[in-house]
């Protein structure tokens, strides 16, 4: 039993040895950590972390970007100079944002190498070294180099089938000698193309037309008209470019041609894209302006036109450029900048397009009504613009044009709103002494007596006692007429009828008058 006891004691006192032994081993190791980092710290002051892989691929017309960042993590400043090999090629060309940089301790910077490539360059790989040339400016005879080596594949956006001898850039030439070559698949290829064209054109096209003439819309019709020719011009000028694309001809030509085919295409594709929206869209919008009662489509439609002409053309010259290789988003931002300034210049004019559209969303009169004027003139609407205005004196036969902002500032009465139907009155003076019922009598037959005046119970004219004036007893009778451009001619009318009626009645309409009393001069005449 004492041997056992001893034999665990043992056991327990070694497995304790092993573990402090290790911990102080661990405890060493973690104590000689920052002296390695200050160490390596010493042996190079400035840190360089590559942001980017160092093996990228692109397309042959952009730009590769490597980007480093630099710490310098010493008590003194360096000087750091950095370069490339190699810098450039005809194809290609190689730049940095900063070529030197000075770090001052704990400071870091970031440099870009930008590799800008040419759209016409073939497939290529190419390496470079990147030299960090690193000099201590307290002390300038202590430098070192840094050298990082980069690579980049570039791939053709031109003629990569160039030389395949494939049918249709596609199959294995299959046909017999001699036109197993490059040269045979190049006229088998083209000829097929062209057999490709004429088939659409002059058999496919035809059935299409058969059975569209059989439906109800004239839709189909319309866009297979439109279609016909830019589809024929597409396939001709994708077989033609297919077709030459097979043989091995120099990449500089190849990218020629195909520039010409893509801005070719953009230009059908543009001219296409512009009759589909005139022809359908605008023709259709059209239609159903014509069909509707409201004004905003019949302004709004014409509009619409106007700057589908622009922009479609607009949007096409973009393309172009941008297939050029001009920076595109450089032209937006101009044309941003551009706009800004117009919209500033044309403050007025963008506040009357504003007042037309609100006019004609909210509608408060239409083409064709008669509105009422603050200045009493009564005009006819004729037309209502985007930026102004349209409208008719009745009583001076000429055209007033007002600007859109001004008329949506200033109260207007639409006097065929809610209806045509409109309430006028007539004011007349009898002279005293006149039987009252015999001249209400006669005012509401003089008015009901007018084929314009209503006669309804809604509408029957009333006559009121309205006044006594200083010379007469003043009668108003008030009447609707049947349209608001009759109210002038029943108003006259019904004017002429009181008269005449007065007269044969024996009423008076006396003009006014005043009686004076002489009172002293009659005391004078008598004492006299």
């Amino acid at each position: 039993m004492e041997t056992r006891k001893r034999e665990r004691r043992s056991k327990l006192v070694r497995n304790f040895n092993k573990t402090i032994l290790m911990a102080i081993f661990g405890i060493a190791i973690i104590s000689l950590v920052p002296c390695a980092f200050s160490l390596a710290s010493a042996s190079q002051p400035i840190n360089i972390f590559s942001m980017d892989s160092h093996d990228q691929q692109i397309n042959a017309g952009e730009i590769a970007s490597y980007r480093w960042v630099l710490f310098n993590n010493a008590s003194s400043a360096y000087l750091i100079h950095v370069s490339v090999n190699p810098l450039s090629d005809k194809d290609w060309h190689a730049t940095f944002n900063k070529d030197f940089i000075t770090l001052s301790p704990d400071q870091d910077e970031t440099i870009i190498l930008n590799i800008t490539t040419s759209r016409t360059m073939g497939t290529k790989d190419l390496s470079f070294v990147v030299v960090f040339n690193v000099t201590e400016m307290s002390e300038p005879t202590n430098t070192y180099q840094i050298t990082q080596n980069i690579h980049l594949k570039i791939v053709s956006l031109f003629g990569t089938r160039a030389g395949e001898n494939k049918l249709f850039g596609i199959w294995d030439n299959f046909l017999p000698s001699p036109f197993d070559t490059n040269y045979g698949a190049f006229i088998f290829t083209l000829i097929g193309w062209i057999v490709i064209a004429l088939v659409i054109a002059f058999i496919i096209d035809p059935i299409v037309h058969r059975f569209t003439r059989k439906t109800k819309t004239e839709l189909d019709d319309r866009l297979l008209k439109i279609i016909h020719g830019p589809l024929f011009a597409i396939i001709v000028l994708y077989g033609i470019v297919n077709s030459l694309e097979i043989l091995n001809i120099p990449i500089d030509i190849i990218a020629t041609i195909e520039l010409i085919y893509s801005i070719s295409m953009v230009i059908i594709i543009v001219w296409l894209a512009y009759r589909i929206y005139d022809n359908i869209l605008i023709y259709y919008a059209k239609s159903f302006a014509k069909k509707t009662e409201m004004e905003i489509d019949d302004v709004l439609v014409p509009l619409f036109e106007k700057i589908g002409m622009i922009i479609i053309p607009l949007l096409g010259f973009t393309a172009i450029l941008h297939i050029l290789g001009f920076d595109v988003t450089v032209i937006i931002a101009g044309v941003g900048v551009l706009g800004l300034v117009i919209g500033l210049a044309a403050q007025s004019t963008l506040s009357n397009l504003f007042a037309g559209l609100q006019l004609l969303v909210d509608r408060p009169f239409k083409v064709g009504d008669l509105i009422l004027m603050e200045d009493g003139e009564v005009c006819e609407v004729r037309k209502i613009g985007l930026r102004s205005i349209t409208l008719y004196d009745i009583f001076k036969h000429s055209n007033i044009i007002i600007p859109n902002n001004e008329i949506a500032n200033k109260k207007i009465i639409n006097i065929v709103q809610p209806d045509r139907k409109y309430k006028r009155s007539v004011t007349v003076g009898v002279a005293y002494g006149s039987d009252v019922k015999k001249v209400e009598s006669i005012l509401l037959q003089a008015a009901l007596e007018h084929p314009n005046v209503l006669k309804d119970e809604e509408h029957a004219p009333v006559v009121r006692f309205e006044d006594f004036g200083d010379s007469a007893l003043i009668f108003t009778i008030y009447f609707w007429v049947d349209d608001v451009r009759n109210q002038w001619k029943a108003t006259s009318d019904i004017r002429k009828k009181i008269d005449e009626k007065f007269r044969e009645a024996g009423i008076e309409i006396p003009f006014p008058q005043r009686t004076v009393w002489l009172r002293q001069l009659e005391k004078d005449t008598q004492t006299k």
